[in-house]
């Protein structure tokens, strides 16, 4: 199981099969190049892409806005029909923005040198799906995407911890809303349900110590940078699967990772994903373990996928 590709297997067919899996296909002259690398080689053309310059430009307003405090300040002191002109004109914008963005995103899956890069992005896209209709901003959106293209490929509990600090998944599931009196359970709850365990991996009380332990948590709507604060941080002791402490934000992420159905259950969604059906039960063991072989890292579990027969 999971043993790689024999070099006399290696093939036009099994390369335009690479091809599907770790990108979006690809015209027969690519595929006959990729054919005369062996097995090892073409994987590592894919997974390997730091290696592989990108010249594509990222949008003209993907940065922080430096009139953001201006804009807002004007727009608290607006009359009501200048408050709703202004509304008007950022939704506009929005609009405009997020038309440019899904439609620069698709010219990158199509032509871009890295297919694997924006293949790996629209699986976690999908995996912690957020939307734009609640986040409200697409240089969100654009940055959360470029968290994925930096740090898909690496460390599952790195992309975990930034994910949960990413603005954009701040505002999707009201973790910027907790407060220690009422912590928000949102994002908790998908947390454990979606994005890592899986239902039956963890109890109703678990989410309810995961929400505690992840207030203070917020957003600066300001700076749009993700923020700890003390005084909506609910300081008690609690216990998330199994540990018990003043757990915070990182404790509940790594009590999570430490469990061995984390790591059945990004394998599983990831094989699904990109080999098309669901791993049976003992493939996805094998996944588990491989996973847990390279540290938990995503770029050599998919190099291992990709390889083999």
């Amino acid at each position: 199981m999971l043993k790689p590709l024999p070099p006399e297997r290696w093939s036009f067919a099994t390369a335009a099969h690479l091809f599907n899996r770790a990108g979006f296909g690809a015209p027969p002259a690519a595929i006959e190049e990729l054919a005369r690398r062996t097995p090892a080689e073409a994987v590592m053309t894919f997974v390997d892409w730091d290696r592989v310059s990108d010249p594509t430009p990222n949008p003209d307003w993907a940065h922080p806005d430096p009139d953001r405090a201006e804009k807002l300040r004007a727009f608290r002191q607006a009359t009501s029909e200048e408050r709703q002109r202004l509304q008007q004109q950022r939704n506009r914008e929005q609009r405009e923005r997020m038309q440019e963005l899904r439609y620069g995103w698709l010219n990158r899956m199509v032509t871009g040198p890295r297919p694997l890069q924006e293949k790996l992005t629209l699986f976690w896209h999908g995996h912690f799906a957020t939307s734009v209709q609640k986040v409200r901003d697409p240089y969100l959106m654009w940055r959360q995407n470029d968290l994925f293209r930096r740090l898909g490929a690496g460390s599952w509990r790195t992309l975990l911890g930034e994910v949960t600090r990413d603005p954009a998944m701040l505002l999707w599931l009201d973790q910027a809303q907790s407060k220690p009196d009422q912590p928000n359970e949102n994002y908790a709850r998908e947390l454990l349900e979606l994005f890592t365990l899986g239902e039956g991996n963890y109890s109703e009380e678990d989410v309810g110590e995961a929400a505690r332990a992840l207030s203070g948590l917020t957003l600066n709507r300001l700076t749009q940078q993700p923020e700890i604060r003390a005084r909506l941080r609910d300081s008690g002791t609690k216990t998330v699967l199994g540990r018990t402490g003043n757990l915070g934000v990182d404790d509940v992420l790594d009590a999570i990772v430490s469990q061995p159905a984390a790591d059945r259950f990004i394998t599983a969604k990831l094989w699904k994903f990109f080999a098309g059906a669901d791993p049976s039960p003992a493939l996805n063991e094998a996944l588990a373990g491989e996973f847990r072989r390279v540290e938990r890292r995503i770029g050599p579990l998919l190099a291992t996928m990709f390889a083999a027969e």
